[in-house]
């Protein structure tokens, strides 16, 4: 035999060995992997800027998994601007995660602590809070848009 081969042959007869220990040996049942069990959130590439209120509005997609109670979003925005960076906090409601509800879309309206909120990059960190103790976070990068206004 090829001296290259035997140590892979070894380390193929080893992972074998290994998964009939596990249970995982040809013919055993393995259970399929759950869909999504785990919370899931995610944040759209783009919002909207309304710079005579001094807001934005950001927006995503929400996976409850496997968990059920009340829920909602916290977003924290940040920007940089000019003359420093523009942050604000603000909160989606999205009502509950029930076997009925288990996913779903979310939007938030985000008032700036200090300066406005321009059209331009910006930075999001978002988290899906399922009471009564599951937390999902994520940042993201978005741009943000100028808001049509309507008189």
């Amino acid at each position: 035999m090829n001296p290259v081969r035997q140590p892979v042959l070894a380390a193929g007869l080893t992972a074998l060995a290994t998964a009939a220990t596990l249970g995982l040996a040809p013919g055993a049942a393995v259970a399929a992997p759950a869909a999504s069990v785990s919370p899931t959130i995610s944040v759209n590439w783009f919002g909207a800027a309304d710079v005579r209120a001094h807001t934005a509005t950001v927006g995503g997609r929400f996976d409850c998994g496997a968990e059920r109670g009340l829920a909602y979003i916290e977003v924290h925005l940040e920007q940089r601007v000019r003359r420093g960076p523009v942050t604000g906090f603000g909160f989606g409601v999205i009502g509950a995660c029930t076997d009925d509800r288990t996913a779903g879309t979310w939007t938030a309206t985000i008032p700036a602590d200090q300066g406005t909120f321009r059209p331009g990059r910006a930075t999001t960190i978002a988290r899906l809070v399922i009471e009564p103790n599951s937390i999902t976070e994520t940042t993201e990068p978005l741009r943000l848009r100028p808001r049509c206004t309507r008189p």
